[in-house]
This record gives C-alpha cells, sequence and structure tokens, in this order.
C-alpha cells in the first residue's frame, strides 16, 4: 500500500470507520493500494484533504456506513472507509 502526499502523520490520524453518528472530523489523507484508482474516485467523491466529513449511519452487521461530505452522502463499505484517514482538527 503506498500512501498519496499528506501533511499528517498516520499515528496521529484514524480511519472514517472509527467515527461514531454525528461525529465530525476532517479528512487528513487517502491510502491508496498500487494500482487501484479508488484514491481519485474518492477524491471525485469529494473526500479531499481538509474537508469535513460527519458520519451519519452506522448499521452494524459490517454494513456499509454513511457520511457526509461536501454536500452530498454516500454509504461506504469498511474496506474503503479504512483507507480514508481523518483528524479532529483541520488540517493545515
Amino acid at each position: 500500500m503506498t500512501h498519496v502526499s499528506h501533511s499528517v502523520d498516520a499515528a496521529d490520524s484514524r480511519s472514517l470507520w472509527s467515527l461514531s453518528v454525528d461525529e465530525r472530523a476532517y479528512v487528513a489523507f487517502v491510502a491508496d493500494h498500487d494500482g487501484d484508482n479508488i484514491c481519485q474516485r474518492l477524491a471525485d467523491m469529494g473526500f479531499l484533504a481538509g474537508r469535513s466529513v460527519t458520519c451519519l449511519v452506522t448499521p452494524g452487521f459490517g454494513a456499509p456506513r454513511v457520511y457526509a461530505v461536501g454536500g452530498s452522502t454516500y454509504s461506504i463499505d469498511k474496506r474503503t472507509a479504512q483507507l480514508i484517514r481523518v483528524v479532529n482538527e483541520r488540517p493545515a
């Protein structure tokens, strides 16, 4: 796995999947798998560094969770959400 360029240390971030309902955080960076375009797809959806993201629904049983980012709402599975790293304060 490789990481896109970012200014936040991975140790200072946590996965999007860790957010609780109504908890807001800021996208720090998206980790990308070699040969996979998921990083670009997530950027196109609005998961960009510094963007506010809020968890809306955590249905349980490993089902996809619902997040709001950039005025849109998305259902994201655990594998994908774990690639999105967030922090509690907006990155510089």
